[in-house]
């Protein structure tokens, strides 16, 4: 390409490159090459100093807390766009406008979790759904907080439709309900709904406290020093005499005083 380009579509590309944060993509945009834009940043000072401030300019966007680029960035030559970088308060990651990769969150693949989310209040069939792992999930809603938003909105929706249809089927245990239901909902038993309303009470009507981790029961070895600390106690107590357990209950007696 040419070493000169017109004015305008100079200012496409730094248009672009201040909506996006995005070299790449900004020359695809203005139609111009990725050695082109080096080759002036390279010999142009003052066009070097104008690329800084638009990337710059961006960098307050990232911090919406949403990975869905603004609009007129949702695709690119038929490539869906996402925001790529730490959109959490933590993380030393440039945010930018890039071409979404392979397995990875995009404004879709949310819509299909959260979708399937407010239906069931499962976040393993929500992630069955999007493609995704359970880690991911969990990952990617610690980094933005917006999707943190629209998880939890999705959850008490799904809690208070879940809520309400095993309301009306313990009225209807004889009889169809008067209206169907607006969506059509998994098959969910009366043990699954409770569960569910159970895990999520907290989250949604701040009843009882969070649910916990589940965590491994612990083997005979590691229990062992705490067993023979405990039976030592025990030999200890039964071993002594009368009148030295009376000492150990007078000295008890006092630190209790003090």
């Amino acid at each position: 390409m040419s070493h000169k380009t017109s004015p305008a579509r100079r200012a496409v590309f730094f248009t672009a490159l201040e909506e996006t944060g995005n070299q790449t993509l900004s020359a695809e945009r203005a139609k111009v090459s990725r050695s082109w834009v080096q080759l002036h940043r390279s010999t142009d000072p003052a066009f070097d100093a104008d690329c800084r401030d638009a990337i710059a300019s961006f960098g307050t966007l990232g911090m919406s807390g949403s990975n869905k680029p603004p609009s007129g960035w949702g695709r690119l030559d038929g490539e869906e766009l996402v925001v790529r970088g730490s959109g959490g308060s933590g993380g030393g990651r440039r945010v930018q406008i890039a071409r979404a990769r392979l397995h990875q969150w995009t404004p879709r693949v949310e819509d299909r979790f959260l979708a399937t989310l407010a239906a069931t209040c499962n976040v393993k069939a929500a992630c069955a759904e999007a493609g995704m792992t359970a880690a991911a999930a969990y990952g990617h809603r610690e980094r933005w907080p917006g999707f943190a938003r629209r998880w939890a909105e999705a959850v008490r929706e799904g809690y208070a439709e879940i809520e309400a249809a095993l309301m009306a089927n313990g009225e209807n245990l004889f009889s169809s309900p008067e209206l169907p239901p607006e969506a059509p909902r998994p098959p969910m038993s009366v043990e699954q709904a409770i569960h569910i309303l159970h895990m999520h009470k907290h989250e949604v009507r701040e009843i009882g406290g969070r649910p916990g981790r589940w965590r491994r029961p612990r083997t005979l070895d590691e229990v062992r020093p705490s067993i023979l600390r405990t039976l030592a106690a025990v030999a200890y107590e039964f071993g002594q005499s009368a009148a030295g357990q009376a000492g150990d209950r007078r000295v008890y007696a006092a630190r209790r005083r003090a």
